[in-house]
């Protein structure tokens, strides 16, 4: 019998992160950026963390001259080999990213150990990946989307929990809306809320009838409760478009 509480799909995120070249000690001769504001909606100016000990996620783009969406299985062949055969313990998923003006495809990239990303990139070169050249970016706002594996558990009707990510939720939307118009809803929707310390980003995963859109809450200290308050506000500020 179809376990319908657990779901398996694959699908995308979108948000809008702060970017910029990354900061190392090593000179990289391809275009790496680091995420300088990941969760901007939790750990902006509403949050100050608790200790010293509390940190911020962290993830890198390694930039690509090009990238084929109809060749991600071939990507992900790549990724599958490299850790197989390599002491590299990593996550990457394609996407693409806003870079001067432009939509310009990346590999994201989570890592044990990011002093291996020149080890990393150097694999992906032998397998035929080609990188944009280092240059200096300043920190600017990015819209970025990513392909991604989706496992999430059912909490109640159209509420998910991610099953990977401990802090991560789900809820399901009637529609998607462009970006401006989504962060303007989100505007709206936290500005009349005293519960504030939250972050939302637009997801979509591939079901039996087509996409299914969803908000994705990245919430330290969420209940079923806030989850379905945002739900009914979303879907109230949604049918408004």
């Amino acid at each position: 019998m179809e376990d319908k509480t657990h779901i398996e799909s694959i699908g995308f995120i979108l948000k809008k992160e702060k970017l910029a070249t990354l900061a190392a000690e090593v000179n990289y001769p391809e275009l790496v950026l680091e995420d300088l504001d990941p969760f901007p909606g939790f750990y902006d100016q509403y949050f100050v963390p608790a200790n010293a000990n509390e940190h911020k996620p962290r993830s890198v783009f390694l930039i690509l001259k090009e990238f084929d969406v109809c060749h991600e299985d071939e990507f992900i062949r790549k990724t599958m080999h490299l850790r197989r055969e390599h002491n590299i313990k990593f996550d990457a998923a394609p996407g693409n990213l806003t870079l001067f003006n432009k939509s310009t495809p990346c590999i994201r990239v989570f890592m044990d150990n990011y002093n291996q990303i020149r080890e990393l990139i150097n694999h992906y070169k032998e397998m035929g990946l080609v990188f944009a050249s280092t240059k200096v970016v300043k920190p600017y706002q990015s819209l970025i989307k990513l392909r991604r594996y989706f496992e999430m558990d059912l909490m109640d009707k159209g509420i998910y929990h991610d099953a990977n990510q401990h802090n991560t939720y789900y809820i399901e939307v009637p529609k998607f809306l462009e970006w401006d118009d989504f962060e303007q809803v989100s505007i709206a929707i936290r500005n009349n809320w005293d519960h504030k310390l939250y972050d939302a980003a637009q997801a979509a995963i591939y079901g039996k009838q087509g996409i299914v859109d969803m908000i994705r809450i990245y919430d330290k200290k969420t209940n079923l409760s806030n989850l379905h308050y945002l739900q009914k506000k979303y879907n109230y500020e949604l049918s408004r478009y």
